[in-house]
C-alpha cells in the first residue's frame, strides 16, 4: 500500500493533554468503528464506523427545524419526544438536520479527516507535550482503519513523535503486521479468557485476540501493557483472573493495568437512542481490585490499578 497524506479516516474526538494513555502529555485520537460491542463501553459513539446524530434533549427548543430538513423522513416527534431512526441516518450523505439545528441539540457522532489535516494538529500540539509526550490512537478500534492508521503512524514515526495505540486485538493479523514497525507502545485490552463468556460480553469470541498476542510476542519489540476492564459478575472470578495471568505469563510482557468498570458514559447511550446494559454490573470494590491484583502479582506480573501505570 502506498502511504500518502491524502488518505482519510473517521474520528469522533481529539483529546489534548491526556496524561493516562502513555508517557508524558499526549494527544489522544479516537477513531470510529470497533470490532467488539462491549456492553459496558463508555464510547458507544465509536462502535459504528458510520455517522449518526447525537440528540441532546436538554438543548432542544422544539423548533422542529431538524424534522423539516430531514430528506429521509428519519426524525419524528412522538409524545413530545424526538424519535430518530438511526438505521436511516447511517445512509445519509447530507445531514441537513445538523446544519439547521441552531442550539447544537443535534451533533454528528464523527467526522472525516485526512492524514495531513491530522498531522497538522499533532504538530501544533507537540509543543505542549513536553519531552516525553506523543500521540495515542484509540477508539473504537484504531487498527480497523488500516490505510489511515498506517499512514498517520508512519508520518508520526518519521517525525520522531512517540506513538501508542489502544487495541482490543480483534483484527486481522495483517493489520498489526503492517503497523507495528511504527508503534512504540501498545495498550492491549483483555476482556475474558473464556471464549464463550467473551462472546457474551463483547459480541465476539477471543481466539483471534489470543492468536494476535502470541504473534506479537514473536515479532513486536516495543512496550506492551495489557489492560483489564474489571467487571464484577462478568470477568472477576478467581479462575477468570488466573487464566488471564497464565496467558500473560507466557509472553515477554509482564504488566497489566486493571481498569475498574464505570458508568460515566451511560448518558451517551441516551443521546444515541441506545439502551445501556452496564448498570447491572457495579464497579468493583477496593477488596475486589486487590484480590485480582494479588493473583497477577503471584504470577510474576506487575499489576497497576486505575491510572497508576508507571510511564
Amino acid at each position: 500500500m502506498e502511504l500518502t497524506s491524502n488518505v482519510s479516516g473517521r474520528i469522533f474526538d481529539i483529546q489534548g493533554f491526556s496524561v493516562h494513555d502513555g508517557p508524558g502529555a499526549r494527544s489522544l485520537i479516537f477513531l470510529k468503528g470497533c470490532s467488539l460491542s462491549c456492553f459496558w463501553c463508555s464510547n458507544p459513539e465509536g462502535i459504528s464506523q458510520s455517522d449518526v446524530p447525537l440528540y441532546y434533549a436538554s438543548k432542544c427548543i422544539g423548533c422542529l427545524n431538524c424534522v423539516a430538513a430531514c430528506q429521509h423522513d428519519a426524525i419524528h416527534i412522538i409524545d413530545g419526544k424526538h424519535i430518530i431512526d438511526r438505521d436511516i441516518c447511517e445512509q445519509c450523505k447530507d445531514p441537513l438536520c445538523i446544519e439547521t439545528c441552531y442550539t447544537d441539540a443535534m451533533r454528528m457522532s464523527g467526522r472525516t479527516i485526512n492524514v495531513e489535516e491530522l498531522f497538522t494538529i499533532l504538530q501544533r500540539d507537540r509543543h505542549y507535550w513536553g519531552e516525553n509526550g506523543g500521540v495515542t490512537f484509540g477508539g473504537g478500534e484504531p487498527l480497523l482503519q488500516l490505510d489511515f492508521i498506517r499512514s498517520i503512524l508512519k508520518k508520526c514515526h518519521d517525525a520522531f513523535i512517540h506513538t501508542a495505540i489502544e487495541t482490543c486485538g480483534q483484527v486481522a493479523w495483517k493489520n498489526f503486521e503492517k503497523t507495528i514497525g511504527y508503534i512504540d507502545w501498545i495498550f492491549f485490552d483483555l476482556k475474558h479468557i473464556d471464549p464463550e463468556r467473551h462472546k457474551t460480553g463483547t459480541g465476539q469470541g477471543n481466539r483471534k485476540i489470543i492468536d494476535n498476542i502470541r504473534k506479537l510476542n514473536e515479532t513486536y519489540n516495543g512496550r506492551m501493557v495489557f489492560r483489564l476492564p474489571l467487571v464484577p459478575g462478568f470477568n472477576d472470578k478467581k479462575e477468570d483472573i488466573e487464566g488471564l495471568a497464565a496467558m500473560i505469563a507466557e509472553t515477554k510482557w509482564k504488566e497489566i493495568n486493571i481498569l475498574p468498570v464505570h458508568h460515566l458514559g451511560r448518558e451517551k447511550y441516551t443521546f444515541l437512542g441506545m439502551d445501556y446494559k452496564g448498570l447491572d454490573f457495579p464497579p468493583p470494590s477496593s477488596d475486589e481490585l486487590m484480590r485480582a491484583k494479588a493473583i497477577f502479582t503471584k504470577a510474576g506480573i506487575d499489576c497497576y490499578i486505575g491510572h497508576a501505570t508507571p510511564f
